[in-house]
């Protein structure tokens, strides 16, 4: 019999998710569709769906994304043994990880930061949305991680991305450990996208002990401030006028609004953007909360967005800034 959610994270999730609570919960006891975005770098999904419709493997189109396909899980298997996979024809990535791409909404031969790249599913997706152009640094320090972010790339035919190993909070601190000459280490990105590491409570599943045996509230809160330097270390590299997406794949609020209000009140040239996507009819669409815990947010949160678990979604978090 499946263990419930400490009842600590119950009544936090209560408290957060209001009236979505038992949809939420409910999305936490079933597999979402798996879905997959076809490499226009150098093809144009013919190839895929032949091969797709040759090996009775179903797909349908996700209605707002262009060249983004749901599939049931049960074919998820049949499609990692096809030639477009392995041939970096298709790259199977979740609907909410591509939407912090689509809100930095990248434009041709801008030069772009990608803070916490591994494994690469966002950075290459960058370079597909600029057609391989202009010029993106991929960050990761973790050996492993940093293996598959080079493998990625490289599958993907992803020309324009230049990847560092290293720790991001060093690489933002001091640019000089890639040459580059003390004058020239500030604002120099028109859009730097964070995703950046959280306490991932995207991946509870409730019969899977293991999916939340890791959460605490220590976890959150070191996360937090991890986070919060993470943010404000990327922002001092951002242009004037350029834009700054953080994301999380975390529904905890100290992770998500707390750090978003508190960077705005310490960066008084920063301001919050409305995220314009064409999906925002979407149940699992929702904006960012007020107030948790008797600490009030600052008064545009509701500007940032809130992605719900569902049958298509796992939790997300975005907020885009600009620089003014």
């Amino acid at each position: 019999m499946p263990k419930p959610l400490p009842k600590e994270l119950q009544s936090r999730l209560s408290a957060i998710l209001g009236d979505n609570y038992d949809r939420v919960i409910d999305a936490f006891s079933h597999e979402r569709k798996g879905s997959f975005r076809v490499n226009t770098i150098r093809w144009d999904g013919s190839a895929v769906f032949e091969e797709f419709e040759k090996k009775w493997i179903i797909i349908e189109t996700f209605d707002g994304i262009e060249w983004v396909y749901v599939f049931d899980r049960v074919h998820e298997y049949a499609i990692k043994w096809t030639r477009a996979f392995y041939d970096g024809k298709i790259y199977l990535q979740s609907i909410a990880s591509m939407l912090p791409v689509l809100a930095l909404a990248p434009e041709h031969d801008e030069a772009i930061l990608d803070v916490c790249a591994a494994p690469g599913s966002k950075t290459t997706q960058i370079s597909v949305m600029i057609d391989n152009t202009g010029r993106i640094i991929a960050i990761e320090q973790n050996q492993i991680r940093y293996d598959k972010l080079m493998h990625n790339v490289r599958l993907q035919w992803a020309t324009n991305i230049e990847w560092v190993k290293m720790d991001a909070r060093v690489f933002l601190r001091n640019t000089e450990d890639r040459g580059q000459k003390t004058e020239d280490r500030v604002e120099q990105f028109d859009r730097i996208l964070l995703d950046a590491p959280c306490s991932a409570e995207w991946r509870i599943h409730t019969d899977n002990e293991k999916s939340f045996g890791f959460w605490s509230i220590a976890n959150i809160r070191d996360k937090s401030e991890l986070q919060y330097e993470l943010l404000s270390s990327a922002y001092a590299q951002l242009k004037k006028w350029g834009t700054l997406v953080y994301s999380t794949c975390t529904l905890a609020p100290e992770e998500n609004e707390w750090v978003i209000s508190h960077f705005l009140r310490e960066h008084r040239d920063a301001t919050l953007e409305t995220i314009d996507i064409w999906l925002s009819d979407k149940l699992w669409w929702t904006h960012g909360i007020p107030e948790f815990a008797g600490e009030k947010y600052c008064e545009d949160i509701s500007k940032t967005v809130r992605i719900l678990p569902s049958d298509e979604t796992e939790g997300f978090y975005l907020a885009k800034i600009r620089k003014i």
